[in-house]
Formats: C-alpha cells, structure tokens, sequence
C-alpha cells in the first residue's frame, strides 16, 4: 500500500470515528437533558427569537380578543430533535406571541417550549404525562394530560383546559369559572380567530388563561405539519 493510499485511508476513518463519536454525544446530551442542558437550550432558543420579539406590538386586554391562530415565519425542522419557531398574530396581521419548540430523543414527550408576548414570557417543561408550567421566571404549577392545571403548597386546580380532540371549541376554566373559549381552525377558514369569548378576568389570570391556550396553539399547529 503506498503511504498516499495509506494515509488517506486513516483520514477517512478518523474522519468517521469523530462523527461516529460526534453522534454519540450528540444523542446523548438530548437523551433526558439535565435541568443545566435545558436553562442553556432555552437560552438559546430566546435569542434565536430575539428578533422576533422585538417586532411585538404592546399586549392590551383586547389583544386577547383579537389574537389569531395564524401564524407568519413558522418553521419546522425534524429529525433526530424536532424544533420550531414562529409567530402568531392577530385578525390584524399584527405580532402577538413569538415562541421557540425543542423535542427531545426520547419513547416519551420530553419537550421544552419558550414563548413571549410583549408583557410575558411563557416556559413549558413537558416529561411524559405532565407540563411544568412558568410565568414570567415563577413557577405556577403542573398541567396534566387532561389540560388540569394544578398548583402552590396543596396542589390546587388552578385552571383547565378540555382537551377533547374532537371538539372544535376548548373551554378555558379559571378555578372553576369559565372565562373563555380556545378555537380550533377549521380547514380553509382565513385569519380565524383564537377565542370566541373571552370573559372579564383580573391580570394574574388572565396571564394563566393565555398560557394554556398558547400551549395548545403551539402543539396543535406543529403536529398538524407531521
């Protein structure tokens, strides 16, 4: 073998061991990430919206009336990890909520999801069964897979969300009044609106109310694209 071929041929496989390598810690790190892989993960995931959300308009109480389940600059990439970003606006063409998905390699749902409006920014810890929600830095509680949002010291129902995937319209719960309703898209209906009612609520719940429904926009729109 003449030193050319010989060289080349540990050039190529060296070149394969470090991807084989590179895939390894690739899968790894993205294998049930630590708490320190997601504060970094959602880090980056806030900048690489950045630009995004700088270009929201300022959220008033009626924004919630107006918002839309349309979205302008989604995009979806899917692979190993599945990510998404986009941006939903109002009947107005205007930009409401930025958010960022990332899923994680795993049998289960292991998922993080970073979201913004103007005033509020939004984190979703998804591990299996439940959803750890965040508002604004503070933790508010666990949405469980029936949409039930539990949270503080005795584990409370906060707020829910029907998640019956047959139905058109989600009622959204505050304790247990209903303060609106969530609506799915139909097929072919332009610029829909995302709520149909929605009912007088203080800020602190108002808050609680976006985020379940920002959840089920989020989710709802990037299974629709498998």
């Amino acid at each position: 073998m003449s030193p050319l071929i010989f060289f080349l041929a540990i050039l190529i496989g060296g070149i394969f061991a470090t991807g084989t390598l590179y895939f390894i810690y690739f899968v790894l790190i993205h294998f049930q990430p630590a708490k320190g892989k997601i504060r970094s993960d959602l880090k980056k995931m806030k900048n690489e919206i950045t630009p995004f959300i700088n270009e929201l308009i300022p959220w008033n109480k009626e924004e919630l009336e107006l918002l839309s389940s349309n979205q302008i600059k989604q995009k979806i990439s899917r692979g190993i990890i599945t990510t998404a970003e986009g941006v939903f606006n109002s009947i107005y063409h205007e930009p409401l909520i930025a958010y960022s998905y990332k899923k994680y390699i795993s049998s289960k749902k292991d998922e993080v999801i970073y979201a913004r409006t103007s005033n509020h920014e939004f984190v979703y810890r998804t591990k299996k069964d439940s959803t750890e929600l965040f508002i604004d830095n503070q933790k508010v509680g666990t949405i469980n897979n029936q949409g039930l949002l539990y949270g503080g010291r005795k584990k409370r129902l906060l707020a829910s969300i029907n998640k019956n995937e047959n139905e058109l319209e989600l009622p959204i719960f505050i304790g247990d009044k209903e303060r609106g309703t969530l609506m799915k898209p139909e097929s072919g209906s332009v610029n829909p609106r995302a709520f149909q009612f929605v009912g007088e609520m203080k800020k602190n719940e108002e808050a609680v109310f976006l985020s379940l429904a920002v959840l089920e926009l989020v989710k709802d729109s990037i299974n629709k694209k498998k």
